[in-house]
């Protein structure tokens, strides 16, 4: 079994499941509401917050001024969500500046496994961006949806994403902004629910070089040399500020969740997280 595969299934078998409809923060059963079956498209069955992008028709405002926020009538075609994955495979998630911690991209990969194996085991259907695998259901699922996600990499975009679907887009995000929030809405045509988990190496939280040292750009191809290295420390860190800055106001303004990961930190901490937030 790959290595990566199996460290996954280690951690994730010591986790509960994730029942996404049971307890979530995306829908809201608000109570006064029409009890109907599941397959009447045309009623709805419950609520879920306004987002960027929904029709004003769908707005019930009624029920909106009761609860203090924005909602819109959840019908039940838009209520079933399925799960899908993805992580970048770009050049610059093979760094690592000391070989005691794994490259970005493994650290994505287990994260992403074990989450998979988690929402396999809490009954949801899972899916790979891009992969013609399509969706999976069932823990007994697991090891061919997790062998095509290690072994293959696919582009960002997947129009069988439906309306309200849960993408997790795991990357360290080192582009532009502009450009990552392209490449984002071009994903799918539909209105999504984003999970970005941005991985990251410590040496790019902490900028530890000192010295002269060569730096290379993946984005641009760029070198640069720095005689002194550890005179571009407090601009380096300011401008990554900057930048993480900037990637908390694009989610926040496409309703997206947001969170950090680097690769000298636990798993447990980021998976409480995401258990949390959903």
């Amino acid at each position: 079994m790959n290595p990566l595969i199996q460290r996954a299934q280690e951690i994730s078998s010591r986790l509960p499941i994730i029942k996404i409809f049971s307890n979530n923060s995306i829908s809201h059963n608000i109570g006064d509401i029409k009890d109907k079956k599941r397959g009447i498209g045309e009623e709805f069955w419950d609520y879920r917050d306004y987002q960027l992008g929904d029709p004003l028709k769908s707005i019930d405002w009624k029920k909106s001024s009761k609860v203090n926020r924005i909602l819109i009538k959840n019908k039940e075609n838009e209520s079933s969500r399925n799960i899908w994955f993805w992580c970048n495979e770009g050049v610059s998630m093979n760094f690592r500046y000391s070989g005691k911690f794994e490259k970005k991209s493994e650290r994505s990969k287990i994260l992403s496994l074990i989450l998979i194996d988690i929402f396999l085991r809490s009954g949801e259907k899972v899916g790979i961006v891009g992969s013609e695998l399509g969706l999976q259901n069932g823990q007994k699922r697991f090891i061919s949806i997790a062998s095509e996600f290690v072994n293959k990499s696919y582009k960002l975009y997947d129009s069988r994403i439906k309306k309200n679907d849960i993408v997790f887009v795991f990357s360290d995000f080192l582009e532009k902004p502009h450009i990552i929030k392209k490449n984002l809405l071009n994903l799918t045509e539909s209105i999504f629910q984003g999970f970005l988990v941005q991985i990251l190496d410590p040496s790019e939280l902490t900028f530890p070089f000192k010295g002269r040292n060569q730096f290379f750009d993946p984005f641009s191809g760029l070198h640069k040399i720095f005689n002194k290295s550890e005179n571009m420390k407090d601009t380096y860190k300011s401008k990554f500020k900057n930048h993480q800055n900037e990637l908390k106001k694009i989610c926040l303004r496409f309703g997206w969740k947001f969170f950090s990961n680097s690769t000298d930190s636990n798993y447990q901490s980021l998976l409480l997280q995401i258990y949390r937030s959903i």
